[in-house]
């Protein structure tokens, strides 16, 4: 499922994005098993029409059961007022529904311009898999 962030980033800053991967066996479980995502999991950073920003497109990540993402400088880079941009992870995960399944989801975010304020925004999202759906989500931890 889709997650929109409340945090903003700011223009030319550091935003990191912790994504947590897990799977969720019961409907009424919060949190999920954590779980190692396949080999040949990327993002990519796009606007909200779905051009790539800054080149960011399939960008490599090391499955692990929590990965993060770090966007600076230009991936923050604004040409008028606020912008919402997003975050899309790609890969395949294996899961009692079978191997290879495919992981798609995406984060959103804000960036805005803090007239002479940088700082570093580090989130933390969790991608999990319901069996009876068979598809992953990014949701808030």
């Amino acid at each position: 499922m889709p997650t929109k962030l409340s945090e903003k980033a700011i223009e030319g800053s550091t935003f990191a994005i912790k994504t947590d991967f897990a799977v969720k066996d019961d409907p009424s479980d919060e949190v999920g098993t954590p779980f190692i995502p396949n080999a040949g999991l990327v993002w990519s950073l796009v606007d909200k029409d779905g051009s790539i920003v800054n080149d960011r497109i399939d960008e490599p990540l090391t499955p692990a059961e929590s990965v993060t993402i770090v966007l600076k400088g230009d991936d923050l880079a604004l040409t008028g007022g606020p912008v919402r941009r997003y975050v899309i992870v790609r890969g395949t995960f294996n899961g009692v529904l079978g191997n290879n399944l495919p992981l798609v989801d995406e984060v959103s975010f804000q960036i805005e311009n803090l007239k002479g304020a940088r700082t570093l925004s580090v989130l933390t999202v969790g991608i999990t898999a319901a069996p009876t759906a068979g598809t992953p989500s990014i949701g808030l931890v």
